[in-house]
């Protein structure tokens, strides 16, 4: 067997300490791009979604409770770049490299187009396109069922994996099912499926609601990578020979900060079923999220910013409030303790005023068309 490329340190671990650690490294860590560029594809993912709809990373009120309106300019960017680089179904399609490969070339056009439409080629076609428009890359999955292929787009929030090295090192996706698909699933060990329900089901709140399996639904991790075959056969020695694998796993946090590992499939595969596509590649081979969304995230919050600042004036203007040296209208208020078309007197030499509101915000509105 050939040598992965991964980190020793891996053969040390079980697979459920495999996960929970590239998950919390993923969730948690930084890639150091250069001197002054540090990213976290987590935070970028998350605000990435976040704004697509529209929706404030930092909340939707202020410090003062008032609510921050939402600008959003990067839905119409990302529409923008979708329609710019949408792959129709007719756009897929053979061409003849001399005049002897036309009949066959058109053969091949007529059974291409029929696939295409038997297998809703169309659907993935589109759901590809809209995830590169919004994030740049995409991962897509392929894999061979029964005899036929099945494709899919893996969202960013599905998939765990290195932004680094995204070829040679683990992806990890994460599945949600309920009971009922856990045990239809094909494939899965019944035995580990019934173990695995039966611990989720005993840990309980102290109102008796269900702990672990909120809503019925069970958080699962599809792994795939070259990883020590001593996952599959549990031996030792098997420890520094890697395989290609597969395998889906829970656990369950127990005492003493402790995990129980449910692996409810594993075993060897061909090759990896996830490729990396992006519209604006990396030079060096990582992924890149620098797509329509992220390189707006500055005008973004600029728009929204200048949105809040037009409000805040707006809302500030739109009061009447009125000034008086009388000290007969101390406390009085001009909407409640005074009816509509009311007369009132002054004290001599008196008067009531409003106060002076205005605000100008069209400089506030041209420096926000500038973003």
């Amino acid at each position: 067997m050939a040598k992965s490329k991964i980190a020793p340190a891996i053969s040390n671990q079980s697979i459920g300490e495999l996960v929970r650690r590239t998950e919390e490294n993923f969730v948690s860590g930084n890639n150091k791009v250069s001197k002054y560029v540090t990213e976290s594809p987590y935070e970028d993912i998350c605000t990435i979604d976040a704004y697509l709809n529209s929706k404030h990373i930092s909340g939707s009120t202020d410090s003062f409770g008032r609510e921050k309106p939402f600008a959003n300019v990067v839905i119409v960017i990302r529409n923008i770049w979708y329609r710019s680089t949408d792959i129709d179904r007719k756009n897929i399609r053979f061409k003849a490299s001399n005049s002897k490969e036309i009949i066959p070339a058109f053969i091949a056009n007529i059974m291409l187009q029929n696939w295409m439409r038997k297998e809703n080629f169309g659907s993935f076609l589109n759901n590809w396109g809209m995830e590169l428009a919004g994030y740049n890359s995409a991962v897509v999955k392929f894999i061979e069922q029964n005899g036929e292929l099945q494709k899919m787009v893996i969202p960013w929030n599905r998939i765990i994996c290195d932004f680094i090295d995204f070829n040679s090192n683990p992806k990890i996706e994460i599945l949600e099912l309920t009971p009922a698909q856990l045990k239809l699933k094909e494939g899965y060990d019944q035995d580990v499926v019934e173990r695995l329900l039966t611990s989720l089901t005993s840990r309980e709140q102290l109102d008796k609601t269900k702990k672990d399996n909120n809503n019925d639904y069970i958080k699962l991790y599809e792994v795939h990578g070259n990883l020590p075959k001593s996952f599959l056969t549990g031996d030792e020695k098997d420890a520094n020979v890697y395989v290609q694998q597969m395998q889906v796993l829970s656990f369950v946090s127990g005492k003493g900060g402790e995990y129980d590992d449910f692996v409810i499939y594993k075993g060897k595969e061909e090759k990896d079923p996830y490729v990396l596509t992006s519209l604006l590649p990396a030079t060096d081979g990582s992924v890149s999220l620098m797509g329509s969304v992220k390189s707006s995230f500055e005008s973004q919050w600029m728009t929204n910013h200048v949105a809040k600042l037009t409000k805040d004036q707006l809302d500030f203007t739109s009061n009447k409030i009125y000034q008086t040296t009388d000290q007969n209208f101390i406390n009085q208020n001009s909407l409640i303790n005074f009816a509509l078309g009311q007369v009132v007197t002054t004290a001599t030499n008196t008067r009531i005023e409003p106060v002076n509101m205005v605000a100008d915000i069209g400089a506030l509105q041209v420096y926000g068309q500038q973003w």
